[in-house]
């Protein structure tokens, strides 16, 4: 392996790893143990971005992007990041700053921008994280991105590249950006499809579009007599009977840790009839949160008809990985609860 050196990250997604690797213009970051990732790692290539992660700036989707691929890769329970010093794709902070002050006074998109001061759309060099992918005998991987030149310098590399989509959070300071994206740089991010009225409704990570539906969503419900940070949280805590571990779990600062402390109690405290009551404790759950907050209630009821899955590869009891290996059990819930909802059954679900 490349790296020996490391640190902990405590993040709200959980416990990562940065490594030093000796060079300040590539960081690598990995969840779990660089030498376990496995032969097909969940791959991320990064480049600096100061103004969204650092000052949380709405205008582009770097620090989004970031967040959904370390959520991604807890839930998975591995994966490696690879954070690159290189603004601005590639051109440096200054020419950056420069091009964005153009797109905002002169009305440019960001690629009419940088054409403006005569620079490459993008020149940004992926070299320094493919040759730690090759000192690591990776061969194929899967790419968090929706960049088509990301992918094509994997490839070069001679390295198989299975690609995963992020899900962009648009926002009126970024959406001609991300349009613009697509348009002109080729690239896939999925906008527009959420507003279809005839396709499915997918969801999964919680600060996506239909991110609500999540039981990762940061909407509180009442049970039991006690305030629950998520759904999610207070499913988890059901997996065990006794009060200290519920309240363990309950007292995670965030849904993702929520779920790794019960992962690591379940081998010697899960209730040995769980299975048999996991159902009726999510459809709790999901009760009282489109109960108890009427803007959910509304947006469940805006759905319709649609479908409505979770899509995910890491739970095929609860989700579907969108080619027919998962039950979607908590979408086909949400469209249970959609219906009973609109049947003005409400004192029904409370009661249950």
């Amino acid at each position: 392996m490349p790296y020996k050196n490391y640190c902990e990250l405590p993040t709200p997604h959980g416990t990562f790893r940065m490594y030093d690797t000796g060079n300040e213009l590539l960081r690598v970051v990995t969840f779990g143990d660089i030498n376990q990732l496995g032969s097909e790692p969940m791959v991320r290539l990064h480049s600096s971005c100061l103004a969204s992660e650092v000052f949380e700036a709405r205008d582009c989707d770097c620090a989004d992007q970031l967040r959904e691929a370390m959520k991604a890769m807890a839930h998975e329970g591995s994966g490696i990041i690879f954070h690159l010093h290189q603004e601005g794709r590639g051109q440096g902070l200054s020419k950056k700053i420069q091009a964005v002050y153009k797109m905002q006074t002169e009305g440019l998109d960001t690629a009419e921008s940088f054409q403006a001061m005569g620079l490459e759309q993008d020149i940004r060099d992926y070299t320094p994280a493919i040759k730690v992918l090759k000192q690591m005998a990776i061969e194929q991987v899967r790419l968090v991105s929706n960049n088509p030149r990301k992918r094509r310098a994997l490839e070069q590399a001679g390295i198989a590249v299975e690609v995963i989509n992020t899900h962009p959070q648009v926002r009126p300071e970024n959406a001609g950006y991300l349009q613009s994206k697509n348009d002109k740089l080729g690239h896939c991010l999925p906008l527009g499809l959420e507003h279809d009225n005839i396709i499915p409704i997918h969801f999964y990570h919680s600060d996506q579009m239909w991110g609500e539906f999540s039981n990762f969503s940061q909407h509180a419900v009442y049970l039991y007599g006690k305030i629950w940070r998520t759904t999610e949280h207070f499913y988890q805590a059901q997996k065990f009977s006794e009060p200290e571990l519920q309240e363990r779990i309950r007292s995670a600062v965030s849904p993702i840790l929520a779920k790794q402390i019960a992962e690591q109690l379940e081998s010697q405290h899960l209730q040995t009839n769980w299975c048999n009551v996991k159902e009726k404790v999510m459809w709790q759950a999901l009760a009282a949160k489109f109960t108890q907050h009427p803007e959910l209630k509304a947006l469940l009821l805006s759905t319709q008809k649609r479908n409505i899955a979770e899509h995910t590869r890491n739970d095929s009891y609860w989700g579907d990985a969108g080619d027919g290996t998962g039950f979607n059990r908590l979408g086909e819930l949400l469209v249970q609860l959609r219906s009973q909802l609109r049947d003005n059954k409400e004192p029904q679900l409370c009661a249950e």
